[in-house]
């Protein structure tokens, strides 16, 4: 069970949202950079590292950011925000990029489509709502439900889902148990991120007693509700 801290950045400063909202943004203290070296000397591996400037805007905006974090730190970033087209998949991957959050673009997907991006660096960063998919910075509603959409990009060979529930983002309500719970048992070997409401360390335990791979946690971290070595050391000891 890993545990992903995250960072979301809007004009360079790490932020959280409530439910999605860009008009409900909450701004915190230390850069990316900065923010990124304390999780590391936590001892932390990996960051969830999303350019809310690029899911506005369809083109990522701090791939600068992205450098300067791989560069300065050990961590394993996996990046995204505005990825919406094979250009933009390559430059986050120049970067440093660990693995390239992938969302609105896998909807149009298709294998010749995918034969061009190594599907090893892939995350299919599933937005949804009710069971529903959520695009273009969970702005726009689709009709395709989540595990038919897990079922076409299995096809394609991806394997690695970082599942938001924007019900829950940013809300320190509780993952979607149930949202969870149903895509494990319908898909047992995919890894899977918890992403939406971790908001203590009994909610991480808890995805991990599901056969959760990863939970993300943000907003529980910034607003002191978690404490990251505490959890890792709960985790140890499970």
């Amino acid at each position: 069970m890993l545990v992903v801290p995250a960072i979301d950045i809007i004009d360079g400063k790490c932020v959280r949202l409530f439910q999605g909202d860009f008009l409900r943004v909450k701004e915190y203290d230390l850069n990316p950079v900065d923010q990124a070296k304390v999780f590391a000397d936590m001892g932390l591996e990996h960051l969830h590292l999303i350019d809310l400037d690029g899911a506005k805007d369809g083109a990522p905006r701090n791939l600068r950011v992205l450098e300067q974090i791989v560069k300065s730190t050990s961590l394993k970033v996996d990046f995204g925000g505005g990825l919406r087209d094979l250009n933009s998949v390559n430059l986050a991957i120049s970067a440093g990029a660990w693995k390239v959050n992938l969302g609105s673009m896998l909807l149009q997907a298709n294998e010749w489509f995918m034969n061009d991006i190594p599907t090893q660096k892939v995350i299919a960063a599933v937005d949804c709502e009710h069971f529903m998919v959520k695009t273009n910075g969970w702005q726009n509603q689709t009709r395709v439900r989540v595990d038919e959409l897990l079922n076409r990009l299995l096809s394609l060979r991806i394997e690695h889902f970082t599942i938001t529930d924007i019900g829950r983002d940013g809300t320190l309500t509780a993952p979607a148990f149930s949202l969870y719970e149903d895509l494990r048992q319908k898909f047992p070997d995919i890894t899977i991120w918890a992403s939406g409401g971790v908001s203590s360390v009994a909610d991480v335990i808890n995805l991990k007693k599901m056969a959760i791979n990863g939970a993300i946690v943000g907003k529980a971290y910034y607003e002191n509700k978690i404490n990251l070595k505490e959890l890792l050391q709960c985790l140890q000891n499970e």
